[in-house]
């Protein structure tokens, strides 16, 4: 095959993508927006969200020209000066932080027009949310896409050298990382400071309907959907598809030395490519029908993208040769995981057994609630984490008898079939950031409505199930990020084995167990320090709304407006404030551990930051999803305003920082520390060289 033809087929497919985009969007943009005061709340939104992101992106950026000094260093050391890696890591965080603002817009764009489309049928809110959700979906992968392969083949020119081109691109990566939990930390700081603030004193204190126009916090709890589910998942998933493409092309690369065979390191962005037109096509068969539910519907879209993937792989994996069957069988391994996955959160999250054992525990007060919640979520992460390795064992093994019968390195084509098995699941990813942008637009539409006094005009039976369906698809959205990360993982650690050249983990060598355990505690620090943030700001805001109700008590009346701007205030400040500690921490803790106990201690730290954070995130995610879906339970069945909602708002604020702030910015920081390892390792082995003598 000519070197260039796969590259070609990437960028045609991916600007395809983005042109679809783009005519989606405006089409959007053309629909109905309903009345004044829709436009007027819809408009109130979109200012607070688009203000936020510009003060957010300011730190970024300041971060990001820091660190790309830093990294020039290593340019120096590595490539003669031309700074490869620099330049990759700012254009990864630059590319990811505009996935983050296109997210944002798609959603503060849609929002509206999904509450007027409420306004005419039960059926359209569906098929508008989602095209918003398709427009974020198609956009991010295909830019994640074209910004790889550009630099894939832009490198390749300037050096001559294929093989050293997939480590200068891996800072693409590390940047992307790096503003995808700035951007999910902070929105995540954000929504739920809002989110907690106008629950517990609207709903519980003063008995108001979450999204009354009269609680003073609404605007703000409004804006957080969009900065931290919106705009902080678009980088989220982008910073996932990019990090984890760019850690399979270095496994190529190692495959390429041992075959001469140049597909092994296209395999990776043709299988992404296929992943835009499966999205394309399973969207088609999202057509809601009266009276089924909304997850279903869009489970049909992503059945109809996997069962069109199992084709397009077949052809992708042809190229290289007829004994690389192996590698088929691997990717509907990673397409099997991805459905395993969203049907055992749905299974959590949704009407089922454990979810209606959490609503039966609020008869008997909170701490009822809360145990079954915590205990509900410890029980999620067995299955998925158990069939991720199960199709990383087996497409482990696939290779390895391959690689026996082709005199290949085992090993070699071992790793390779789990690369397969990994870009199997992250071809789903358009089709998931698809379901997962429907939520945050749903839970704005229900707002809007409710704050503009539609609701008996639209019915609460319509209002209400587009609220909980949204919350379903982004846990959904959140397995199948952290069902990727454990994969990934894999490949990113074994990019720094590579760069290392680690051969054995010796447990008995003390530096080697304090990596361990040092990587194992990181993410419970970094969960702790969210969480704070989370509570200080909320304590802030409960504090404010108090006051307003205190002082201006014709608020609650009806007969004044409360000041918005002043909880948009403190959400926004304590997000920049807070979401700084942690990430610093994240960046510091690897290159101390690599420095000072050098790159094996660095290899431990990796493997302890994954198996506690991929535990840790799974239960966040779900047990907080679930407390979510238990008090909307109750209240589609009428019990709303009863002890037992009351215990169940309770929990839902509980369970608001885990599954929106800690937990979907746990796996970012799994890829975060590997990508900043491998572009590091090269030092570390050096240093730890040096210091030997």
């Amino acid at each position: 095959m000519d070197a260039t033809l796969p590259g070609v087929i990437v960028g045609a497919l991916s600007i395809l993508g983005i042109l679809i985009a783009l005519l989606l969007r405006y089409k959007i943009s053309r629909m109905e927006s309903g009345t004044k005061r829709m436009i007027q709340i819809n408009k109130a939104i979109r200012v607070g969200s688009t203000a936020y992101l510009k003060r957010q992106y300011k730190v970024i950026l300041g971060v990001m020209v820091a660190l790309s000094i830093l990294i020039y260093s290593l340019d120096v050391m590595m490539n003669g000066g031309i700074p490869f890696i620099a330049c990759s890591f700012a254009l990864g965080t630059i590319c990811s932080l505009l996935a983050g603002y296109i997210a944002m817009d798609t959603a503060t764009l849609t929002n509206v027009k999904a509450a007027q489309a409420a306004r005419e049928s039960e059926t359209k809110p569906l098929k508008v949310a989602f095209s918003g959700g398709v427009v974020l979906g198609i956009s991010v992968v295909s830019m994640s896409l074209l910004g790889i392969t550009g630099l894939f083949y832009l490198y390749w020119l300037l050096t001559g050298d294929v093989y050293k081109v997939p480590l200068l691109i891996m800072g693409f990566g590390f940047g992307a990382s790096l503003a995808a939990l700035f951007a999910q930390l902070g929105g995540g700081i954000y929504t739920k400071a809002a989110d907690i603030g106008a629950d517990l004193v609207g709903k519980v204190e003063a008995g108001i309907p979450e999204d009354d126009p009269r609680n003073p916090a609404v605007i703000a709890d409004n804006v957080g959907d969009n900065v931290g589910d919106c705009a902080g998942r678009g980088a989220d998933l982008f910073e996932s598809l990019s990090a984890e493409m760019i850690g399979s092309i270095i496994i190529g690369s190692v495959v390429f030395l041992a075959t001469r065979n140049l597909y092994f390191l296209f395999f990776p962005l043709m299988a992404g490519a296929a992943g835009i037109a499966g999205t394309l096509i399973g969207a088609l068969f999202v057509r809601p029908r009266r009276g089924e539910a909304p997850v279903a519907s869009m489970r049909k879209g992503m059945v109809a993208t996997c069962i069109t993937l199992g084709v397009l792989f077949y052809l992708v994996t042809l190229p290289i040769g007829p004994g690389y069957v192996y590698l088929y069988v691997a990717s509907l391994l990673g397409l099997a995981v991805a459905l395993v996955v969203e049907a055992v959160i749905e299974y959590y999250t949704e009407e089922h057994k454990p979810l209606k054992e959490l609503v039966d525990s609020t008869k008997t007060g909170t701490a009822t609630e809360i145990l079954m919640g915590l205990a509900l979520g410890m029980e999620v992460p067995v299955t998925p984490v158990i069939t991720v390795l199960a199709a990383l064992g087996a497409a482990y093994m696939l290779g390895r008898s391959f690689g026996e019968a082709a005199g290949i390195d085992p090993h070699i084509a071992g790793i390779y079939g789990t690369v397969a098995a990994t870009i199997g699941v992250l071809s789903l990813t358009g089709i998931i950031l698809s379901m997962d942008g429907y939520g945050p637009i749903a839970d704005n539409a229900s707002g809007i409505i409710e704050m503009a006094d539609l609701e008996e005009e639209v019915g609460s039976d319509v209002k209400d199930v587009l609220d909980a369906a949204g919350n379903t698809t982004k846990s959904l959205a959140k397995g199948f990020a952290m069902a990727s990360a454990i994969m990934a993982s894999l490949l990113l650690f074994q990019a720094y084995v590579d760069v290392v050249k680690i051969k054995v983990y010796n447990l008995m060598e003390p530096r080697t167990l304090i990596g361990l355990i040092v990587g194992a505690a990181i993410p419970f620090l970094f969960s702790s320090q969210a969480l704070k943030a989370v509570g200080r700001t909320a304590s802030k805001m409960i504090e404010e709304v108090r006051r307003q109700f205190r002082e201006h008590p014709e608020i609650l009346d009806g007969k004044i407006e409360p000041d918005y701007a002043r909880c948009v205030e403190i959400s926004t400040k304590a997000a920049q404030r807070y979401m700084v500690p942690p990430t610093l921490v994240s960046l510091v803790v690897p290159l101390v551990v690599g420095f000072l106990l050098g790159p094996t201690a660095a290899g431990a730290f990796l493997i302890g930051v994954t198996a506690s954070g991929i535990m840790l995130a799974f239960l966040m995610n779900t047990g907080g999803a679930a407390w979510d879906n238990a008090k909307k339970y109750l209240e589609r069945i009428g019990l709303k305003g009863t002890d037992e909602h009351k215990a169940a708002v309770v929990c839902d604020t509980v369970g608001d920082p885990l599954k929106d702030t800690a937990g979907p910015s746990l796996h970012i920081l799994l890829k975060l520390v590997n990508n900043e390892s491998i572009i590091f390792g090269a030092a570390f082995l050096a240093y730890s060289l040096y210091l030997l003598g």
